[in-house]
């Protein structure tokens, strides 16, 4: 029976993330990656939108956030390889009653070094070609229909942008496994069944299948980052449902389309969000686009509908922004999202009943854009016991039994 020191189940770039900053900092143990897809980040990561942002209302979100920035902003440098890394920023809009709460949570901000800036309509309509934040014109039976309001402000985050999360993730692989000596071993195409668990609940290891065969390879520490799929690997493991973790599968759609005009601002303009948290940014010669459903039961379901574009995004975005009325839909994606139901935040840490499993899912969106730091952070708690970089204790799996959840408010 084969064993290792660590075992990490999925190869996208949480799990990277984890596995470079851990022999980064001097971790000498084996370590094996295992991932049900036939490439690195054939999961969420390939699906992501890929945007960066440090405007939240949690201050762990933020400071997790900013810390990956900073790394996100070196890539290049250090890891030699280009991330398409471009802080072009991030405006979010607001309609009355959310504008009129901006200057509580301008005060977290600042507290957190969040660098943002305050709009005012006209400014906002200056970054955006076509976008007008009074709906005068708009027919009132077409705005109460649509649940539209005039824009009274917007937040524009100077340090955020965008990035290619797959690139990372290859990066953060093939550094691990070129640049130390403890190699770590890389099993593709490889389905873990289930995480085997003592007697007295401490992980133990894994059950894979791979090529029809099944194994049982042991581990000192199992870290699961399986993103939505999380539950389902606990329910195989065996586990009650009092281990399991309140996420649900949500579907995630984006679609590119060509842009409205010609004006030229369309390249660089920052990540928008807009009405009924749709959002948008420039994208490769193109506009991709995004809106979140309303959180439904979860469904693993990863069919893309391109009518979703047509029948609940365009009919707003032509309101807001009438040139986009004729925007040509090229083609798009779905994948899912783990949302944390209970409060919107990721799980990070050990499993507060299974000595020796250690969590990264339930990131509700904001994965791609945390990981960078919370693979520094749990290396650290693997390694020294205690997180250093960021305290991401507020993110433990116990919180929820404990009652101490962190409520997110601002999820696209």
């Amino acid at each position: 029976m084969r064993t290792f020191d660590l075992i990490v189940i999925g190869a996208g770039i949480g799990g990277g993330s984890l596995v470079y900053n851990l022999l980064r900092q001097g971790f000498t143990g084996s370590i094996l990656v295992l991932d049900r897809g036939g490439n690195i980040a054939s999961g969420a990561s390939a699906y992501s939108a890929g945007g960066f942002r440090n405007l939240w209302t949690t201050a762990i979100n933020q400071r997790l956030c900013s810390r990956s920035i900073q790394i996100l902003g070196r890539f290049k440098e250090e890891m030699g390889v280009a991330i398409g890394f471009q802080q072009t920023g991030y405006l979010f809009t607001y309609y009355e009653a959310a504008w009129k709460q901006m200057p509580k949570v301008a005060e977290v901000w600042r507290a957190n070094g969040v660098n943002f800036d305050l709009q005012t309509p006209a400014e906002v309509e200056a970054r955006i070609p076509g976008l007008r934040c009074s709906l005068a014109e708009v027919d009132p039976e077409v705005r109460e229909y649509l649940g539209l309001e005039d824009i009274k402000g917007g937040v524009f985050g100077r340090d955020c942008g965008s990035f290619d999360p797959s690139q990372a993730a290859v990066a953060y692989f093939e550094r691990a496994m070129n640049d130390f000596s403890a190699r770590p071993v890389l099993k593709l195409n490889t389905e873990v069944e289930a995480v085997t668990f003592d007697a007295a609940g401490r992980a133990t290891g894994v059950q894979l299948r791979c090529a029809g065969a099944e194994e049982t390879v042991r581990a000192g520490i199992v870290a699961i980052c399986t993103g939505p799929w999380t539950n389902e690997l606990l329910d195989c493991s065996g586990c009650p449902q009092e281990d399991r973790m309140p996420i649900a599968a949500q579907k995630r759609m984006l679609f590119i389309t060509d842009f409205p005009d010609q004006d030229p601002r369309w390249q660089t303009i920052p990540l928008t969000i807009i009405d009924h948290g749709i959002h948008f940014k420039y994208e490769s010669g193109s506009l991709m686009i995004g809106k979140a459903r309303q959180e439904g039961p979860h469904n693993l379901d990863t069919t893309f509908e391109p009518d979703y574009y047509v029948d609940e995004v365009n009919l707003v975005m032509q309101e807001r922004m009438p040139a986009t009325a004729t925007c040509k839909l090229k083609r798009g994606w779905a994948h899912l999202y783990d949302t944390n139901i209970a409060d919107h935040n990721a799980i990070l840490g050990w499993h507060g009943n299974h000595p020796n499993l250690l969590l990264q899912v339930g990131y509700s969106g904001h994965g791609a854009m945390e990981s960078p730091a919370v693979g520094e952070c749990l290396a650290e708690l693997i390694l020294t016991g205690r997180y250093q970089t960021v305290d991401c204790a507020p993110l433990r799996w116990s919180r929820f039994r404990e009652g101490d959840l962190v409520r997110e408010t601002i999820v696209i």
